[in-house]
């Protein structure tokens, strides 16, 4: 969603008036302006005033999207907030987006990158690109994570060096990270990947290096489920795993842990029938 979208004038204040409701509650700069996104999309799709909207236009809008489920999930919930914001405060006498359905998410299964794909990366990326692999695969950082990585983000711990990790709505964990991705970081003294005019790199910027470097459809995200897979393998800790991922809980990082296949083999030398 960079790309920036304007909607239409009569949609603007109050749009601006529930972001900055939104903003009061303490949600990240990332979220408001994806939400902007999405309403001003919704906006501009729409057209006529918010406090007009019918039910069956806005599943009507819904429908025509042909929307990965993540995506689906995340407008309906921006729908779902903006119109239920209008209705509790008095600017619209309902609240079309009662009507819309559920998203369903089928159950992802996790797909870890193969250390052999990652190593071959890193033999054609340049040292940047190194530090942006070694960031997702040995720290599980996400895109947007990784972008926004300073040299002031590494700490002493009591037996190595860790990296403060600011993740989705600004929350924060600590990584144990080796003595020589700390030295990398430390030595950029500032963003490590810093922006072309001020900041840091955006996301899209890492997400599009990654993916070029990994190939054969192997995406960042399962750099990120390698480190839940490695990790999970090295402590047999779930809710460990879960906490050095930023997940709320558990559940989720279920989808991101691959059983150890030693121990799937383990299990079938047990079940298999001797003859």
């Amino acid at each position: 969603m960079s790309k920036k979208i304007n909607a239409p004038p009569v949609w603007r204040e109050e749009i601006t008036q529930y972001l900055d409701a939104l903003k009061a509650g303490g949600q990240s700069k990332g979220t408001l302006t994806t939400r902007r996104c999405q309403l001003s999309q919704m906006a501009r799709d729409l057209q006529g005033v918010p406090a007009d909207v019918s039910d069956d236009a806005l599943v009507s809008w819904f429908a025509r999207h042909e929307w990965k489920p993540e995506t689906r999930k995340s407008y309906r919930n921006a729908v779902t907030g903006f119109f239920s914001w209008l209705h509790t405060t008095g600017r619209a006498a309902a609240n079309p987006a009662e009507a819309l359905p559920s998203v369903r998410r089928p159950h992802a299964h996790p797909r870890p990158c193969p250390d052999s794909v990652i190593l071959a990366a890193l033999g054609r990326a340049n040292a940047a690109e190194r530090t942006m692999i070694r960031l997702a695969a040995e720290a599980g950082l996400r895109r947007a994570e990784i972008a926004a990585v300073h040299s002031r983000d590494v700490m002493r711990d009591l037996v190595g060096r860790s990296l403060i990790v600011r993740g989705k709505g600004d929350k924060q964990r600590i990584v144990p990270i080796s003595d020589e991705l700390a030295d990398t970081i430390t030595a950029a003294d500032g963003y490590v990947f810093p922006g072309r005019w001020s900041g840091h790199a955006e996301a899209s910027y890492i997400g599009k290096h990654l993916s070029r470097l990994l190939g054969d459809g192997w995406t960042p995200h399962s750099l990120r489920h390698r480190y839940a897979t490695a990790t999970y393998r090295a402590t047999s800790d779930l809710f460990l795993v879960s906490k050095l991922l930023g997940h709320d809980s558990v559940e989720t990082t279920q989808r991101y842990v691959a059983m150890p296949e030693d121990r799937l083999r383990a299990a079938l030398d047990d079940v298999a029938l001797v003859i």
